[in-house]
């Protein structure tokens, strides 16, 4: 859904910072195929030096005969450039990176007004600017400044990944409770992360009121964004954010890898002042390396939000097929409202370019 405000307490799943390269969408942190379209000596070279450059496209079409717009259609181009500037000028200084994004369609959720978001992909229709920050690294320290979103370094859960609805990204409860900044929407802030062995802490600081144009702010509000995590191994991790204005959140993750095939995630959140005050989401990825098609990838997910409006279950099922530079993903949804019951139909594309 177009405004999906976000809170989530307490949430079970591995850091965001660890978001791995599995994801098949822009809009989720990690998004690297090994594969492109357009690949040319040139480029590789001018990645080789430092610079490099990605996009991609996807198209989602939806089919839920119990809507009175029983067909939707969405999609999402992304393009961005990441500036290496650790090789370029000194280590010290990281690196920089910029997306923009063009977004259009509508799915189910539009006219459901779900909590969950049958589509992670799905926003206001724009061109917009998303991220563009720079990344220092002090030893065990990297500090991120520039236009930020939350979801793509706090409360994420890598094997959710693959899933297509929006609260397998960032979960409802701070979806609904929170906001911004989150896909589509990033706003100025301020990050630090320290790793020092099995453990990780994050924290970040985030303008809470969101002004801007297309992405580009037009302004710094008077409210703020405080979220802050601790991960032991990148498996397990706890956290909380404070909003000025709306609120407080706890959260706990456990995104464990047993074995390299099946993959489980677990989040569950609480948040005493929102409109979704508990929220809880399990699931299951397998693959890659499962069967004759070793690199598709299989997930099935679960997602609870407890609102004052009437509890919502969402459910989904889905299956990857990986041909290099290209992807085809459908999905089963069942959306448990109040008041119904709807079954929707999804089939995702992907192509890097």
């Amino acid at each position: 859904m177009s405004t999906r405000l976000t809170l989530i307490a307490v949430v079970l799943s591995g850091t965001s910072a660890s978001a791995d390269e599995l994801t098949t969408t822009a809009a989720r942190p990690g998004y690297d195929s090994s594969h492109n379209l357009f690949w040319w000596k040139g480029r590789e070279q001018l990645e080789n030096q430092g610079f490099k450059l990605d996009g991609s496209y996807t198209i989602e079409g939806f089919f839920a005969p119990q809507l009175d717009k029983q067909a939707r259609l969405d999609g999402l181009a992304a393009l961005e450039l990441d500036i290496d500037l650790a090789t370029l000028v000194a280590r010290p200084l990281g690196k920089i990176h910029i997306q923009g994004l063009a977004i259009h369609g509508s799915s189910p959720t539009n006219e459901l007004m779900d909590l969950h978001g049958v589509s992670g992909n799905t926003a206001p229709q724009d061109v917009r600017l998303f991220e563009a920050w720079i990344e220092p690294t002090l030893g065990p320290l990297t500090l991120r400044a520039g236009l930020l979103a939350a979801d793509q370094e706090f409360v994420y859960a890598d094997t959710s990944d693959v899933l297509v609805g929006a609260t397998f990204g960032m979960p409802t409860q701070f979806a609904v409770n929170v906001g911004n900044p989150a896909y589509p929407v990033a706003t100025p802030g301020v990050s630090a992360t320290f790793e020092r062995g099995d453990f990780l802490a994050q924290l970040a600081i985030y303008d809470g009121t969101q002004q801007n144009n297309h992405g580009i702010p037009t302004g710094l509000g008077p409210e703020q964004l405080w979220l802050t995590e601790w991960t032991y191994r990148r498996d397990f991790g706890i956290g909380a954010w404070h909003h000025s204005e709306r609120g407080n959140g706890v959260y706990a993750i456990l995104d464990d890898e047993p074995h390299a095939y099946v993959q489980p995630f677990l989040r569950v959140g609480y948040s005493p002042d929102g409109d979704v005050r508990t929220y809880i989401d399990a699931g299951m990825r397998f693959g890659p390396g499962i069967g004759p098609r070793a690199e598709d990838l299989a997930s099935v997910g679960v997602a609870f939000a407890q609102a004052e409006g009437g509890d919502q279950t969402f459910l989904e099922a889905t299956y990857e097929v990986q041909l290099k530079y290209f992807t085809l993903q459908p999905a089963g949804q069942l959306i448990m409202l109040r008041d119904r019951t709807v079954g929707v139909f999804a089939l995702r594309s992907t192509i890097a370019l």
